[in-house]
């Protein structure tokens, strides 16, 4: 079985990384495309089959990107081409047009983002056929595309996993030092980058609520000045003037007890003196709440996504509605003043996660899945979607 992957960063995308090294080890011929960078040569270094390429929609460069990438396939000839971004999968299915491809075509998507809004949505329904499968990597993207008339057998699901042994407990204490809080001092955090808004998506704020944590935390500090704020994550492809704003903007709700540590490298030793951890995001997979529930932190999160796969209310954390700074008041509030179920739950999430998340299982269920799609391929061009919603 020879599996091609479309990857369009060759900076980031560690999730398909650790999925092709499982991938391989089951005994899959794998291959990768994608643009050069240090993921590249991490392929390389693996012994992973790797072609450089630049995937672009631009119609200026369709044409000489199509001729080089037939020259891909030629060269790869793979039983499955498995893609893990929209436009790789869109450019795929230009080029299958094209070249009039019958090679099965898996899109695994890695987020809900694109589905959530209508152009994108039915740029990614209208441009299949019967050649094309997905890999929904959370129950909500599953179920988008079965009501949006995709036959049940042809979308499966399955979790980006993680490599576990990176996960352990660090000792107490660096975040305090670092930050000169004291022992008793409840420390809630927020750990995402800052993706300032997309307008041309109707976006107004970021996508990962940072508004709506200030506003929460502000009523939070009201009533217990203990509480202390903190942000992990600093700016993200270039978006300073939005870090700027939101510095702003959490120092005017928050005053003296929030503190903005930026992009660290340390993030996981700084979780040991984390107390509480909010998710308030708009879209999401499942986010920055597999990293707190698999260290243990009790985490408060969105009901929007892949989120409530993880984040089950009552058993394994704390679902609010999106938008709803009360909510998430309400439950940090309600963590602090009942930290020892707060912890018990953050716990079950652990165990739980540790299985679902394992990419040595998730890996397995990629591998099952190619056997499946390959023993059952209808190869045709007929659109496998009825209606779009």
């Amino acid at each position: 079985m020879k599996v091609l992957h479309l990857i369009k960063t060759g900076v980031g995308a560690t999730w398909a990384y650790r999925q092709v090294r499982v991938l391989a080890a089951q005994g899959a011929d794998v291959a990768v495309c994608l643009p050069e960078g240090k993921m590249a040569d991490k392929y390389t270094a693996d012994g992973v089959e790797v072609f450089n390429f630049e995937f672009s929609l631009a119609p200026h460069k369709l044409l000489s990107s199509f001729r080089s990438f037939k020259k891909i396939i030629k060269t790869c000839k793979p039983d499955i081409i498995h893609s893990h971004f929209l436009i790789t999968t869109l450019f795929a299915r230009l080029y299958r047009m094209f070249y009039k491809m019958d090679i099965p075509l898996v899109f695994q998507v890695p987020g809900p983002l694109h589905l959530e809004h209508f152009i994108f949505r039915n740029a990614d329904l209208i441009t299949s056929n019967n050649n094309d499968r997905w890999i929904a990597s959370c129950k909500w993207t599953q179920d988008k595309y079965i009501l949006s008339g995709i036959a049940n057998n042809r979308v499966f699901l399955s979790y980006y996993g993680t490599d576990l042994s990176f996960i352990q407990k660090h000792p107490k204490g660096k975040l305090r030092s670092v930050l000169g809080l004291k022992e008793d001092d409840f420390i809630i955090a927020m750990v995402a980058y800052m993706y300032k808004p997309k307008k041309y998506i109707g976006q107004k704020v970021g996508i990962k609520g940072h508004e709506d944590f200030f506003k929460a935390m502000a009523k939070c500090i009201e009533q217990d000045n203990k509480i202390k704020a903190i942000i992990i994550g600093g700016a993200w492809d270039g978006a300073m003037d939005y870090e700027l704003k939101l510095m702003e903007m959490g120092k005017k709700y928050c005053g003296d007890n929030i503190y903005f540590m930026g992009s660290r490298n340390d993030v996981p030793e700084l979780y040991s003196d984390i107390d509480l951890v909010v998710h308030p995001s708009y879209s999401e997979n499942l986010g920055g709440a597999a990293e707190s529930l698999l260290l243990e932190v009790p985490t408060i999160a969105s009901n929007v996504g892949g989120l409530p796969d993880i984040v089950i209310p009552g058993v394994t954390g704390y679902l609010v509605n999106p938008a709803a700074p009360a909510e998430i008041t309400d439950c940090a509030m309600n963590a602090r003043k009942n930290y020892t179920v707060a912890k018990e739950m953050a716990l079950r999430g652990r165990k739980m996660l540790f299985t679902v998340l394992d990419v040595n299982n998730t890996g397995k269920e990629i591998y099952h899945i190619y056997n499946n799609i390959l023993n059952n391929k209808q190869l045709d061009h007929v659109p496998v979607f009825q209606k779009t919603v």
